[in-house]
């Protein structure tokens, strides 16, 4: 069994991995994904990929949902400061986007925490190991 600290800190490093492959800080690579597809489907996208990558957290990884958002908390604090010591910012949108994917993020942990759980009460209701 896992300890939590354990839980919290794993899902910190996906968290921040997942955020910084989504979103590098000053190379962002979207933009040519957005001269082709438009911004509001580009962003759409992105979301899209945070929303899995949350997904895979907590059904590949087996995190549990509670450490999965006290790690991306956790992330995105460290993140967040690090960009502001490294990167001199005309606005805050930053924050605002990197937000935006942490919510992505818990959006496709929580679903997909949902569908294991149905999941494994139905295996239970029936008798039948998952």
């Amino acid at each position: 069994m896992r300890s939590r600290s354990t839980g919290v800190l794993t899902s910190a490093v996906l968290a921040f991995a997942v955020g910084y492959v989504l979103w590098p800080p000053g190379y962002v690579y979207w933009t040519r994904v957005a001269d082709v597809l438009g911004e509001p489907l580009t962003l759409a996208l992105v979301a899209l990929l945070a929303a899995v990558g949350g997904a895979v957290a907590t059904l590949r990884l087996a995190v549990p949902l509670a450490d999965l958002v006290a790690g991306s908390v956790l992330a995105y604090a460290v993140g967040m400061a690090l960009l502001e010591s490294v990167i001199t910012a005309d606005s805050p949108v930053h924050f605002l986007l990197y937000g935006g994917l942490v919510l992505w993020y818990w959006l496709g942990a929580t679903v997909a925490a949902v569908g294991r759980s149905s999941r494994d009460d139905r295996a239970v209701s029936s008798g039948r190991p998952e």
